[in-house]
């Protein structure tokens, strides 16, 4: 690795390396919500919050007794702290020389993930040991061992929405328990090595310099190797599942993660008093996250559909406080609001893929969006639309042109879609002069066609005599 810092990522690394007091934090979000992350970090932890943007990632430095603040965060999914950052040139032939390099960087760096791994503790609540002798590991590795293996005999594990929960909460833990640990690692560009194969490598090296327990399953911790091409990060993810998993008890075909609410609330930028609107909410998590985060807004959910108010309904009640909201069921193209009487509308829009179709999104989506520009509030109304369908919403923004200005259009990553947050704001036109407007240019059309199928009519006939 050379002197000079590579990144702006190694420069706030290097600036926590030499502060006791600091710690680096790297904490995932899903692509394209970056800067909204970074605005929350700065409102929440401070305003001059130094932030190392990166595809799906965001990087800052924090006091050891600030992470608190960090837990408030609402948009970002997984944090980790980065325990190490190397910049490499991996000889593509050569599988030992880049192990031998990762072994080295371990060594050298000794002091720093001593350090990161307290940081952990302290995050975590962890309250067993992370530092012992090799004697203290070898008087408890046969009972571990007898235990998982009783565990196996015993009654299956339980799923968690189809999926078997892996790790375990390091706050559960007592102060007579050794530290059980995994090594993972994801990997972008072409190598020497497989990914399966650093794990393994790097896992011995971690129980030779600290004698933890290797547990690929009943994990307390979990240490990822992230390399990109030559980027090389070393990580210990401190969140035990993603952030995204709150609110929600009753999911539907189409529930959005919470961090994915919270960020396209966070475009609309609800002030305090504004009504906040979701016209197709399905399980409820749009209004449930503004309810939970938005207090100060009155928040409406709606559906068409009977089973996705019943869910809404179902995830309000299991929330512990009651808020300040209302479901009601109704048909989009029919909101029961007076003109220009809505502040906001924040919603999911059907993406043509497990509801819907995208012949059908080309015909509702011009419907719902001027059903929804006769409702926002003149001038200083806001939509924000979420949606996988680009076509369909750029038709029915061509039919709405007068009635919204695009301020904003952020490509989001979600579960494998390209997806689409689209920022509207309502033009001072009123929804009646927009109507006689649109009316004023169709007729001479109408009329235009109806002398050319006439026309074509007589053409017919006469060819046909």
């Amino acid at each position: 690795m050379s002197e000079e810092p590579k990144s702006e990522l190694e420069k706030i690394f290097n600036i926590a390396k030499n502060d006791e007091s600091l710690i680096t934090i790297v904490a995932t979000v899903d692509t394209g919500f970056e800067w909204q992350a970074i605005d929350e970090c700065r409102e929440k932890i401070s305003p001059n919050l130094r932030v190392f943007k990166d595809r799906g990632k965001i990087s800052f430095n924090i006091a050891m007794d600030q992470y608190d603040q960090v837990e408030q965060l609402k948009s970002v999914d997984n944090v980790y702290i980065l325990a190490d950052v190397n910049y490499y040139s991996y000889n593509k032939d050569d599988k030992e020389s880049c192990f031998q390099l990762l072994r080295d960087s371990l060594s050298s760096n000794k002091s720093q993930l001593d350090k990161s791994i307290n940081a952990w503790k302290k995050f975590t609540k962890f309250l067993g040991k992370v530092f012992l002798s090799i004697k203290e590991y070898e008087r408890v590795i046969d009972d571990y061992k007898a235990v998982k293996e009783e565990k196996k005999q015993g009654p299956e594990e339980k799923t968690v929405r189809g999926r078997k929960k892996r790790g375990k909460d390091p706050s559960s833990s007592k102060e007579t328990d050794i530290l059980s640990y995994r090594v993972t690692c994801e990997r972008t560009g072409v190598h020497a090595f497989e990914s399966q194969e650093v794990a393994v490598k790097l896992g011995g090296e971690f129980n030779d310099l600290y004698h933890w327990i290797v547990d690929l399953t009943d994990y307390q911790l979990e240490i990822l190797y992230k390399i990109c091409f030559g980027e090389t990060l070393l990580l210990l993810r401190v969140t035990t599942e993603s952030m995204h998993r709150r609110n929600i008890a009753f999911f539907g075909p189409t529930t959005l993660k919470a961090t994915v609410c919270y960020n396209l609330l966070q475009l609309a930028k609800p002030k305090p008093g504004e009504v906040i609107v979701d016209p197709m909410c399905g399980g409820g998590s749009i209004p449930i996250e503004a309810a939970k985060e938005f207090p100060l807004s009155y928040i409406i959910g709606g559906d068409v559909h009977k089973k996705a108010m019943k869910i809404s309904r179902m995830n309000f009640v299991m929330l512990p406080t009651a808020y300040k909201s209302d479901l009601i069921q109704w048909n989009l193209e029919h909101l029961p609001f007076k003109d220009s009487s809505i502040d906001a509308f924040v919603t999911d829009m059907p993406f043509g893929k497990r509801m819907g179709s995208m012949s059908n999104n080309r015909v509702q989506y011009k419907k719902y969006l001027l059903e929804l520009g006769r409702v926002v509030r003149m001038k200083c109304g806001r939509l924000v639309l979420l949606t996988n369908d680009r076509r369909s919403i750029t038709i029915a923004l061509q039919a709405a042109t007068d009635l919204f200005k695009v301020t904003k259009t952020l490509s989001i990553s979600m579960g494998g879609l390209n997806a689409a947050a689209y920022v509207l704001k309502r033009t001072n036109l009123t929804y009646d002069s927009f109507l006689t407007r649109v009316t004023t240019l169709v007729k001479p059309n109408s009329i235009s066609s109806s002398s050319s199928s006439s026309s074509s009519s007589s053409s017919s006939s006469s060819s046909e005599n």
